[in-house]
């Protein structure tokens, strides 16, 4: 499957290369480049909205090797950037043959040793999550000890501006907490108090998603197994232990999520739920849902 954002990492570090080459010439030979180094940075903004049109995509370019490829080009079926998107019109999945999941070829391996329950089971509330990265909470915690350190040195003023103070102190320690408990290896094991899982996957606020066997449901909107498609991607250089993209896709409405990698508990929970033999669709409307 298309993995989508590798050649833009590609082409916007060339491009901030060039900036900063540029601008050390500027400096050094005492010249302008002012026009050259605005065109790179609409060169870099046009390669970025170029992107998020490329991140629709769901085949890689060139002709189609795989019959299983041919078939996903008729169903005529898109990626969507947003969480929710427009069902695909004259859906014919089950006429055409296609599985009920897809995944890149690179997960095989991984999505192979997660168990698919045998029996009934019984529905489930799972959260997606947004995954950090090890370098950014390194970054983000070392900048916000920094700031808190620095304001605890200042903080001479009397009041009330101490209050203010205190306020943003709390913030950055907010910021640390969301940036660790952000590590995929930290917030994927269900475990861990919901409270802290949630605060972790940035998904606070955000409905759970509950999957019975064979079925997934937000709000009001069922996608079935017996109907409806499950799409899993890895997103540009990142490995499948820290982010995969997934996307529900049928003829009402389609869905997307990320979540911490194919260890992710809950990923694992709506694999197994969403790929059981028998679909009960009665069970659609359990309290949980």
């Amino acid at each position: 499957m298309h993995r989508p954002g590798r050649t833009t990492i590609i082409v916007v570090l060339v491009m901030v290369a060039l900036i900063i080459v540029s601008s050390y010439l500027a400096s050094y030979f005492n010249f302008i480049l002012l026009y050259h180094i605005i065109a790179l940075i609409l060169l870099l903004i046009i390669v970025l909205t170029f992107d998020s049109w490329f991140r629709k995509r769901l085949l890689p370019r060139g002709k189609p090797k795989s019959e299983i490829a041919l078939k996903l080009q008729q169903l005529k079926v898109r990626w969507i950037i947003r969480r929710k998107g427009r069902g695909v019109q004259a859906w014919n999945r089950v006429e055409l043959g296609l599985p009920r999941t897809i995944a890149d070829t690179s997960l095989e391996e991984k999505l192979s040793t997660v168990i698919i329950p045998n029996g009934l089971i019984e529905p489930e509330q799972i959260r997606s999550s947004k995954p950090g990265s090890l370098l950014g909470c390194i970054v983000g915690v070392a900048f916000s000890i920094f700031i808190i350190w620095a304001m605890f040195l200042n903080a001479r003023t009397p009041f009330p501006a101490m209050t203010i103070y205190w306020v943003v102190i709390f913030l950055f320690l907010w910021n640390i907490l969301r940036l660790i408990l952000g590590l995929p290896a930290v917030h994927r094991s269900r475990k861990l108090p919901a409270f802290l899982r949630s605060i972790g996957r940035g998904r606070l606020s955000s409905r759970p998603i509950v999957v019975g066997p064979g079925w997934v449901k937000l709000g009001k909107t069922v996608w079935r197994g017996d109907r409806d498609m499950f799409f899993i991607r890895r997103t540009g250089f990142r490995l499948a232990s820290s982010e995969i993209d997934c996307m529900f896709a049928g003829p009402e409405k389609r869905m997307r999520m990320t979540f911490s990698g194919v260890g992710d508990d809950d990923f694992q929970l709506l694999f197994g739920a969403w790929n059981v033999d028998d679909v009960r669709i009665e069970f659609v409307d359990s309290e949980l849902s």
